[in-house]
């Protein structure tokens, strides 16, 4: 027996009506992926975006997509429930599946640690899960106390993502709120931008303790680069301060950055909070 749910969306301000019970799932934003199978529902998941890999078994979904573009066709034959998408790059894309007549269910993107944990609640209101998204909450939540440190003086830090150019994180993102949860503050904090290209100079006057760096693959290629990169920005100065993630790491806005993200920002911090 099918029934309808309407589902209020804030992006959307509206209410999105789903049938249920959903049998058929295709999400294209990695970090709702991840949430789908740690909710034991991945064997819904009938095909995910390109980048979707957490966790493991998500690389096994048939891949029909990135963050603007999808395979329609895909789409029209084997005629999905739901698909989850995200905004920021996918804003036009969620609107033309929606104008295609698709069920959509746009996901906010995480502007602190907690919206990641909102998220969770959101997806499993969706999926019918109520339950098991309450103990996943509750268990990330764990995580995020376990790792709150509250220090009389914070590590600055300088955080820079490989976009395709030097890009930083700002006051209203995961990133930035999970800096200063581990003791730490983002030398952007006072950024209104989630993300942008810094200027260098204000990087140099800012003065990190550690900048930490993160490409789309770590190489040992990659690192020597980043470092040229530096002397070539006039930032050699920050050389022996940097730290490097393995890659996808920090920028990903799942459950897997608190269970992982919020260790190793521990871990980094922990060791300049003793050098200090």
């Amino acid at each position: 027996m099918w029934h309808k749910l309407k589902v209020y969306n804030e992006v959307l301000d509206d209410y999105v009506e789903i049938k249920t019970p959903i049998e058929r799932i295709v999400s294209l934003d990695p970090a709702t992926t991840e949430t789908i199978f740690l909710l034991a529902l991945g064997d819904k998941v009938i095909a995910t975006d390109a980048f979707s890999y957490r966790p493991e078994e998500a690389r096994k979904k048939p891949k029909i997509g990135s963050y603007t573009h999808v395979n329609l066709d895909f789409l029209r034959d084997n005629k999905p429930d739901i698909i989850f998408t995200t905004m920021g790059a996918q804003k036009f894309l969620t609107k033309k599946l929606i104008d295609e007549g698709f069920t959509v269910y746009p996901v906010p993107v995480p502007t602190s640690v907690s919206k990641i944990l909102d998220n969770v609640l959101l997806v499993s209101l969706v999926l019918g899960v109520h339950d098991k998204g309450r103990e996943l909450y509750s268990i990330l939540l764990s995580e995020i106390n376990k790792y709150r440190r509250n220090v009389d003086k914070r590590v600055k830090v300088y955080i820079e993502f490989d976009l395709g150019g030097p890009i930083t994180a700002g006051f209203p993102s995961h990133v930035s709120d999970a800096v200063y949860i581990v003791g730490g503050i983002n030398i952007f904090d006072d950024n209104p931008n989630a993300y942008f290209t810094p200027s260098d100079d204000e990087v140099i006057r800012r003065n990190p303790d550690v900048v930490i760096y993160e490409p789309k693959r770590l190489t040992d290629y990659e690192k020597e680069r980043f470092l040229l990169k530096l002397k070539e920005r006039g930032l050699e100065a920050l050389s022996k301060k940097v730290v490097f993630t393995k890659g996808d790491f920090l920028a990903h806005q799942g459950p897997s950055f608190i269970t992982e993200g919020l260790s190793f920002l521990y871990s980094v911090l922990t060791k300049i909070h003793y050098r200090q």
